[in-house]
C-alpha cells in the first residue's frame, strides 16, 4: 500500500493534518484503504466468464477429439482464471457499480465510527477516505459539522482529490482537500469548532 504514495508526501500530509486539528479544534481521520471488501464473487465472475470465453476461442483453432475434453478444459481454465481474478487489476473487470458503492459506503461508515468518533470525547470529527480498488473517495463529517457544511461542499473536496489523483499527485490531493476543509470550517463556524484538546486520534495517514 505504501508504495502508491512516497514517504515525503506522507510526512507532508501528516504535518498538514496536525496544523488542521490545531487550527480548527476538529479531529480529522485520514484513511487510505487497499479495498473496501475482498469481493470473492467478483473473482468467480471473472473466472467463469473468462474461462468460457477462452475455452470457446481455443476450440475455434483446435478440435476436441473427445467430448469430455470440452468440459474438462473449461473447468481447468475457469479455475485458473478465477485465481487470476483475485488480483485487483483483474477483479475490477467483474465489479459492478452497485456492488462497489454499497461495500465502500458501509466500510467508510464503519471506519468513521470505529476509528474516529468512538475514540473522540468531544465527537467533532471528520474523515477523508480513499479506497484504491474501487477508485472511490468520500468525506464524512459528524452532526455538528454537517449542520453548517453542506453535502455539495463536501463533494467539492472529493472533486479536488479526484483531479490530483488522476494526475498521480495523491499527496497534493490530500493536502489541498485538508486545506479546503479547514477554510470551510473556519468560515462557517467563525473560528474553531471546538475548544477541546485536539489530537485525540493519531495524526497519521491510516493504511488499511
Amino acid at each position: 500500500m505504501r508504495e502508491i504514495i512516497i514517504q515525503e508526501d506522507v510526512a507532508l500530509i501528516e504535518s498538514r493534518l496536525k496544523a488542521f486539528e490545531a487550527n480548527t479544534g476538529c479531529e480529522l481521520l485520514l484513511v487510505l484503504a487497499k479495498s473496501s471488501d475482498e469481493y470473492p464473487a467478483a473473482s468467480w465472475r471473472f473466472g467463469i466468464l473468462s474461462g468460457f470465453a477462452l475455452t470457446f476461442i481455443f476450440s475455434l483453432f483446435f478440435e476436441f477429439h473427445h467430448s469430455y475434453l470440452w468440459p474438462v478444459a473449461t473447468l481447468l481454465v475457469t479455475l485458473f482464471m478465477t485465481w487470476i481474478g483475485h488480483f485487483n487489476w483483474a477483479k475490477r473487470f467483474a465489479l459492478s457499480e452497485l456492488e462497489t458503492e454499497r461495500e465502500f459506503s458501509e466500510k467508510a461508515l464503519e471506519y468513521f465510527h470505529t476509528l474516529g468518533t468512538s475514540k473522540v470525547s468531544h465527537k467533532v470529527t471528520a474523515m477523508i477516505m480513499v479506497s484504491i480498488l474501487e477508485r472511490k473517495i468520500v468525506v464524512l463529517v459528524d452532526e455538528k459539522l454537517k449542520s453548517k457544511i453542506s453535502q455539495s461542499e463536501l463533494d467539492e473536496l472529493v472533486t479536488i482529490m479526484q483531479k490530483h489523483f488522476k494526475a498521480h499527485h495523491m499527496g497534493l490531493g490530500f493536502i489541498e482537500s485538508i486545506a479546503s476543509l479547514e477554510e470551510k470550517i473556519l468560515k462557517d463556524f467563525g473560528g474553531k469548532v471546538s475548544d477541546a484538546r485536539p489530537s485525540e486520534l493519531k495524526d497519521t495517514l491510516h493504511f488499511l
